[in-house]
């Protein structure tokens, strides 16, 4: 596919220079509701602003931009030509704010980025199209920071809007290929997503620069389609060592896969 939706995308905010800020919701009488900074409000908020974005893309690039039918149906958004087509591109819009350590300092940053125990085992369950209809995976990212005294449900007049606090701030947006920026390890404990690469450096984001992104596309779908679920009782492995091990024992030859991921390691800190 020679559609480069991270070239286009990124132009498009960058000619638009979006202001991505919403500080309160409106009434038909004019009263003004302040928001508070529940993180998918917020992640809402920035979907609604996308898809104008998106829907401009597509219409220039003769695409048709399909929003998903259910929340938790993969993913948020599909670009296609039409619903025949094999080469459909999946985006996906995921928020994270920042935490800060007791010095200052940025602590990881961290998104979930999806399932991996349903269209990915069985290539239907819980996605618009069948998942081998995709052709890419795109994550439009934001990262803001929590503005920690803004109040949900206060009532102001709609003459009041500049006194109502915006409930985040600082944002920035990436978009990057899902697989690029996938980690080893689930979102969180108890839960069956993606996690992404932990890093407290963004550029690593930006630039697509996890340990996937060095190994392969197929290898994230091989790791992550058989990645075990969290309440298994036997778990083949739980990280990309264990991983290849677990290839080895079946008879797979992987040592220039492990020469690469050791590479990768030496050349990518979270510093």
């Amino acid at each position: 596919m020679t559609f480069d939706f991270i070239k286009i995308f990124n132009e498009k905010i960058n000619t638009k220079n979006i202001n991505w800020e919403v500080s309160a919701l409106a009434s038909p009488d004019g009263r003004i509701f302040s928001l508070g900074s529940d993180s998918k409000l917020i992640g809402r908020i920035f979907e609604l602003i996308s898809y104008n974005i998106l829907q401009e893309i597509a219409n220039e690039n003769n695409f048709i931009l399909l929003p998903s039918n259910q929340q938790t149906v993969y993913p948020d958004y599909t670009l296609m030509q039409n619903k025949n087509d094999k080469e459909k591109i999946a985006i996906d819009i995921k928020t994270t704010y920042r935490n800060f350590k007791k010095n200052g300092d940025i602590s990881n940053y961290c998104f979930t980025l999806g399932s991996y125990a349903s269209f990915m085992r069985n290539g239907t369950k819980n996605i618009m199209f069948p998942y081998n209809q995709y052709a890419k995976h795109y994550i439009i990212g934001f990262i803001y920071t929590r503005n920690e005294e803004a109040t949900e449900g206060q009532i102001f007049q709609l003459e009041q809007i500049r006194q109502v606090p915006v409930p985040y701030k600082d944002v920035k947006v990436f978009v990057q290929e899902k697989y690029k920026i996938s980690g080893e390890k689930p979102g969180s404990g108890n839960t069956e997503n993606i996690g992404s690469y932990r890093t407290n450096n963004m550029d690593y984001l930006v630039n697509g620069s996890g340990p996937f992104a060095a190994l392969g596309l197929s290898v994230f779908e091989q790791y992550w389609s058989g990645y075990p679920k969290y309440r298994s009782a036997s778990k083949n492995y739980t990280s990309l060592d264990e991983y290849f091990k677990f290839c080895e024992k079946n008879g797979e030859d992987i040592s220039e896969l492990k020469r690469i991921y050791t590479y990768w390691k030496k050349t990518h800190t979270n510093e």
